[in-house]
């Protein structure tokens, strides 16, 4: 039986390790104890979790040698079944964070969870596996863009509030790297720490422990497994491989502060680390031959991005957005996909895939796939060779709600009863900002949303006032995307509401509202 919300929240403890649940505190500076950056759980697998908390150093504390960490999980919130339980090091190494990949469990099964440290006891987490067949229905929550000094967290909240979702999937900016008031809503007083931009180590460490004591984004962390992968502002604003717009010689050598970025990405998420070298956050989840989630990186293995006047770069065959290895392995993975039998296949990336560039007209922006057009040619000779169907293409970065059908070339695409009529591989799914600025806030840039409506007929809805999140709802024969809008993030609230609902049947590769 299902365990409510209530019953949950007020759960306790085996008597053999005492926890407790405690409340959550606002990001005051009132913190105490030894848990105050939460837990959180991520990249769930069939038999295994990773299980994540940060240790804060007591200060009467002397030295800096590990602190030892017992874990535990449950099939209960009160913890008296355990399943699996063990030891972990909190170690300056990794900045006390403690990340534990629990084995050999059930698939398809919910589980709670908790660390102890000395006597004092972390909040109690619940997660879930993935099923390893069969399965029915798959409820996903689609973010991006929460940006702390311009808003709360409310969409995190809302997040958390839905006892119905399988796992959150972040695609990116889940901080920004800007210094204090950069970026800011003084309006709301959200200050972050530290106040200069991040650029070390020790910077990405301090932003991401600030963001961390935020209440909301704990909470909805505690309540579902993560699948994250980042985009630019966990490094620099526009980053490259190579570099970034915001970044300048006087901040030091790219390359150092990319592997900072990168390393304090993988201590501060509940992500499954790779043991090879260099930068590798593509990964595939399969969820029990309903759907594919494959998970990519078009931010850290990008070649640099033209300028828009730049026509012979835009145009150089040889341009990558995913690095020649990641598009090997996208191209084996979509094929192996198909080849199985599995219902869908959901990307989730960072930047717009869909094209906004007319005909004969300049690329608006370069940093999306619209400036790397043989880079999505070549994506698009995979779909085609490999007979791929079924696709739904997760977006966010652009802090506005977007939903395509998916086409090579929409633009000689004709309308036909205000869809397009040329089929595509799928459809393509941009979630709004959890808390950033939207993309549409002055006159100018309505204007341009409503003018680009009638002339993209592979657009079905565009919408970018608001705040919000999608939730993707998936069987066997239907994808369903709902936008849920909150109404403000200058003040805390958890009231939502849905904005619009598109679906997309089997093997149509087209949205149609509801």
């Amino acid at each position: 039986m299902a365990l409510s919300r209530r019953a949950f929240l007020q759960g306790t403890a085996a008597a053999a390790w005492p926890l407790t649940v405690r409340g959550w505190q606002a990001p005051s500076g009132t913190h105490t104890g030894l848990f105050q950056h939460g837990v959180a759980s991520g990249d769930p697998l069939p038999n295994g979790v990773i299980l994540w908390t940060r240790v804060t150093p007591p200060a009467t504390r002397n030295g800096s040698g590990p602190i030892d960490v017992r874990w535990q999980i449950a099939t209960d919130a009160r913890l008296a079944n355990v399943v699996a339980r063990g030891t972990a090091q909190a170690a300056v190494e990794r900045d006390f964070t403690v990340k534990v990949d629990a084995a050999n469990l059930k698939p398809g099964a919910t589980y709670y969870y908790a660390f102890d440290v000395a006597g004092e006891q972390s909040p109690i987490g619940r997660t879930k596996t993935l099923p390893d067949r069969g399965m029915q229905r798959l409820r996903l929550a689609q973010v991006s863009c929460s940006n702390y000094p311009t808003g709360y967290f409310n969409v995190y909240r809302c997040i958390a509030n839905r006892p119905d979702l399988d796992a959150v999937v972040h695609l990116g900016d889940y901080i920004y790297e800007f210094a204090n008031g950069r970026y800011a809503d003084p309006a709301i007083k959200r200050g972050v720490q530290p106040v200069a931009e991040v650029v070390t180590l020790q910077d990405y460490r301090s932003r991401y422990a600030f963001y961390r004591t935020d209440p909301d984004l704990q909470e909805v962390h505690r309540q579902h497994p993560f699948i994250v992968v980042w985009d630019d502002h966990e490094l620099a604003n526009d980053a490259w491989s190579g570099g970034a717009a915001n970044h300048s010689a006087d901040q030091g050598d790219w390359e150092t502060r990319r592997r900072a970025a990168y390393r304090a990405y993988r201590e501060w998420l509940p992500i499954r680390e790779d043991t090879g070298t260099g930068i590798r956050l593509y990964r595939r989840f399969a969820f029990g031959g309903l759907a594919d989630l494959i998970m990519l990186d078009t931010r850290g293995l990008r070649d640099r991005q033209a300028a828009e006047n730049d026509a012979k770069t835009l145009a150089d065959p040889h341009r990558t957005l995913l690095g020649t290895e990641q598009e090997m392995w996208l191209s084996n993975t979509l094929r192996a996909s198909q080849g199985a039998g599995t219902r869908w296949r959901v990307l989730g990336q960072q930047i717009l895939f869909s094209s906004l560039t007319l005909p004969g007209m300049p690329v608006l922006k370069t940093d999306l796939w619209d400036g790397y057009p043989a880079a999505r040619e070549r994506v698009f000779d995979m779909f085609d060779a490999g007979g791929i169907t079924d696709v739904a293409i997760l977006t966010g970065d652009i802090h506005s709600s977007w939903a395509f059908d998916v086409m090579r070339n929409p633009w000689t695409a004709p309308s036909t009863n205000g869809g397009s009529a040329r089929r595509g591989p799928g459809v393509e799914i941009v979630t709004p900002a959890v808390s950033s600025p939207p993309m549409f806030s002055s006159a100018e840039q309505r204007m341009f949303a409503k003018l680009l409506q009638p002339l993209a007929p592979h657009l079905k809805f565009l919408e970018g006032d608001s705040r919000g999140y999608v939730l993707l709802d998936i069987t066997p024969e239907t994808l369903v995307a709902d936008w849920n809008f909150v109404p403000t993030v200058t003040e805390r609230t958890d009231r939502e509401s849905r904005a619009a609902r598109f679906v997309c049947e089997r093997g149509s590769s087209r949205l149609v509202s509801a």
